[in-house]
């Protein structure tokens, strides 16, 4: 049955431990090349037609980006790292890293989270995954590997552009992920999909910190699945600062907040329908983080 999509045909396919050919690769056929790591989704883009100009597909699953690091200044894992190998390490588990743990259980089914990567995670740039909305809330950079071999940082929150669209140039890839060392915040992370098995309607990732009389003292919040790119709720975060936690209060503050905002419709739920329940997931999430601050 011809359902009108570009038929995806790639000339090659790299597969080498020689990170200068991979650049080289990358850099020289631009437009027409294609990393694939875990390939769980370059499945799903070439399955639906999307990427009908990738001629070349590369490899970077043996460059030796498979690590996860417990560095004095923070938490570094490697961009080919496997979902489920992140899970079992207890990162998930540290002190303000626990929306970290929170998404990757929800990433289903486990078949997934034994192939799907960290980078790519991060790289696809599509609305509905998880794991980019929960690393934001927990503060996370990238370092990315450029062309000529050399390195630079970059936040995540300064990373999405649009949908599949990233700053990373032609030749470049994420060659890690850094979070830092967290002393006085939690953090939690919550999503609403149709299924517990389907990608999410909307999620969101917290990380907050409380003084001593229960009232928030910082307060961070993104959100995904409402706009094309993970959205940070400023004005959200600014009606909660300074007071304390309630499930009335967290849910005044998302209609005030939100209150004149289209939400990024989708084929499973329209702009009204995600405003109906934006509400219940950021109550959810916001509690959540604020009773991991008391327990």
């Amino acid at each position: 049955m011809n359902l009108g999509l570009a038929v995806f045909r790639p000339k090659d396919f790299l597969l080498t431990d020689k990170k200068e050919e991979v650049l080289g690769r990358l850099k020289s056929e631009g437009k027409h090349a294609h990393i694939i790591a875990g390939g769980t989704g370059f499945y799903e883009l070439a399955r639906r037609g999307y990427i009908p100009e990738v001629k070349h597909v590369v490899s970077i699953m043996q460059l030796g980006l498979d690590y996860i690091k417990d560095e004095q200044t923070g938490l570094t894992i490697g961009a080919t790292t496997i979902l489920q190998n992140l899970l079992e390490s207890g990162a998930g588990d540290r002190m303000g890293l626990e929306a970290l743990g929170d998404a990757l259980r929800e990433i289903r089914p486990v078949q997934v989270r034994n192939v799907a990567t960290v980078g790519g995670e991060v790289c696809i740039s599509v609305p509905i995954v998880d794991l980019p909305t929960a690393l934001l809330a927990c503060g996370a950079s990238l370092k990315i590997l450029k062309s000529d071999g050399t390195e630079y940082s970059i936040s995540l929150e300064d990373f999405y552009i649009d949908a599949f669209l990233t700053k990373l140039k032609y030749g470049e890839i994420v060659k890690e992920v850094t979070l830092p060392k967290k002393s006085d915040e939690k953090s939690a992370f919550v999503k609403i999909g149709r299924t517990a098995y389907d990608f999410n309607l909307i999620n969101a990732g917290v990380s907050l910190s409380t003084n001593g009389d229960g009232k928030l003292s910082s307060i961070k919040v993104f959100l995904g699945g409402i706009k094309r790119t993970p959205l940070r709720a400023l004005s959200f975060e600014k009606k909660l600062l300074g007071k304390k936690v309630d499930e009335r209060t967290i849910v005044e503050a998302v209609e005030d907040a939100f209150e004149k905002e289209k939400l990024f419709p989708s084929v499973h739920g329209s702009s009204e329908y995600k405003m109906a329940i934006l509400p219940i997931v950021l109550r959810d999430c916001v509690m959540k983080a604020f009773e991991r601050t008391r327990g």
